[in-house]
């Protein structure tokens, strides 16, 4: 069985007077909708648990869930502080019988089936896979504005989410570090701090995370170029013709001389 958690509990600081940004509507539609549609609508995940702000329990109840008719939801738990602690809220309210676990932030919408399938094919063979991409950029290691070093970026990959793990090794790890009073900026660095090897499926540079109200118009043109290419691939697909037959019949050989 393979459980998703949907980490949305952020106050979404960045994103000023918009408010919380993984409620903040595009096309009338919140960006958390979208990200749910997803794992709602992919085989490969059985049931789904969402972890919101204490204080949005009964409006996502109602105005995420209720409104657009999630069947996969099994919980809806608060989180806390802190990101990690909200993944420790989600993870125990996983189903028993939970083997796998996909962890994705609420705020990267444009996660596809695709992905998910990739981490998760990884993670089954490992135990415990990421989604991670290779920094395009030059990376200068900065202190006190000045550049005190250039870093090999063939050797720097950005991660992203989803990230997928076996049950019991993540459980683990999120007690131990709950424990020890450890806190983490993502699920696969408690894996490597207590000594646990994750590996890398390769992600999307499409795999938006949206923090400032700057991502909203870019996430907005993705939305748009996906859109178009489902219309285009319909289209294509509705003006083939069918393919014609021959009548069936004997063939006449044609004689040797």
């Amino acid at each position: 069985m393979v459980g998703a958690i949907v980490v949305g509990a952020g106050e979404g600081r960045r994103m000023s007077a918009r408010g919380r940004k993984q409620f903040a509507k595009v096309n009338g539609k919140p960006i958390i909708a979208y990200t749910l549609d997803v794992f709602e609508q992919t085989s490969l995940v059985d049931h789904i648990v969402l972890v919101v702000p204490r204080d949005s329990l009964d409006w996502v109840k109602e105005e995420i869930v209720g409104e657009f008719g999630y069947k996969k939801i099994h919980d809806i738990v608060y989180g806390g502080e802190t990101r990690q602690q909200s993944v420790h809220s989600g993870l125990k309210a996983l189903k028993r019988k939970t083997k796998h676990v996909v962890i994705h932030d609420a705020v990267r919408p444009l996660v596809s089936e695709a992905l998910v399938r990739r981490v998760l094919d990884a993670a089954q063979k490992t135990g415990a896979a990421i989604t991670a991409v290779p920094a395009r950029d030059t990376v200068k290691k900065v202190e006190s504005g000045q550049i005190v070093g250039t870093l090999d970026r063939r050797l720097l990959w950005l991660a992203q989410t989803p990230q997928c793990f076996g049950y019991d090794v993540i459980s683990d790890a999120h007690n131990k570090a709950q424990r020890d009073k450890t806190d983490v900026s993502d699920d696969a660095g408690l894996i490597e701090k207590y000594g646990g090897k994750v590996v890398v499926a390769v992600g999307s540079y499409g795999n938006l995370k949206i923090t400032s109200p700057e991502d909203l118009p870019l996430f907005e043109y993705f939305l748009k170029q996906d859109n178009r290419l489902k219309l285009h691939s319909a289209q294509n697909a509705s003006q083939k013709k069918p393919r014609q037959r021959r009548p069936r019949g004997r063939r006449q050989r044609s004689r040797r001389r």
